[in-house]
C-alpha cells in the first residue's frame, strides 16, 4: 500500500512510533526529574524546619520524611512500569537478537529495582 506523499504505510508507522517512544521516554525523564525534585525540596525543607522544633515534634517529623520518601517510590515505580512498555515498544520495531538480548536484560534489571521498590514500600 503506497501513501499519496509517495513513502510507504509501513514507513510511516515506523517514524510515528519512533516519534512516540522518544516523547515517552522524554515525558518519563521529566516525569522522574521531577519526583525525585520534589522529594528533596521536601525534605530539605522539612530538616531546616525541623532544626527548631522541640524533641516532642520530632518523631512527627520522621514520620513526614517517611511520607516523602514513599511518594518518591511510589513515583518511581509507576516511571519504570512505563520505561518496561517503552522498552517492549523499541523490541517490536527491531526484533533482532541483540535488541531481545537487550531488552530481557534491562526488563529483568527494572523488574528487580521495582520488587525491591514495592518490598520497602510495604515496610512502610
Amino acid at each position: 500500500m503506497v501513501d499519496p506523499l509517495g513513502g510507504s504505510v509501513g514507513e510511516f508507522v515506523t517514524h510515528l512510533l519512533e516519534y512516540i517512544i522518544v516523547a515517552l521516554e522524554v515525558v518519563i525523564a521529566i516525569f522522574i526529574i521531577v519526583i525525585v525534585s520534589r522529594t528533596l525540596f521536601d525534605l530539605i525543607k522539612t530538616y531546616v524546619v525541623g532544626f527548631s522544633r522541640k524533641e516532642s515534634q520530632q518523631q512527627q517529623h520522621q514520620l513526614y520524611n517517611q511520607q516523602i520518601v514513599t511518594r518518591m517510590l511510589r513515583g518511581l515505580l509507576y516511571s519504570l512500569d512505563f520505561l518496561i512498555a517503552v522498552d517492549i515498544l523499541k523490541t517490536i520495531m527491531t526484533p533482532s537478537q541483540t535488541e531481545l538480548l537487550y531488552f530481557i536484560v534491562i526488563v529483568v534489571i527494572r523488574i528487580m529495582l521495582s520488587w525491591a521498590m514495592s518490598k520497602e514500600l510495604e515496610k512502610k
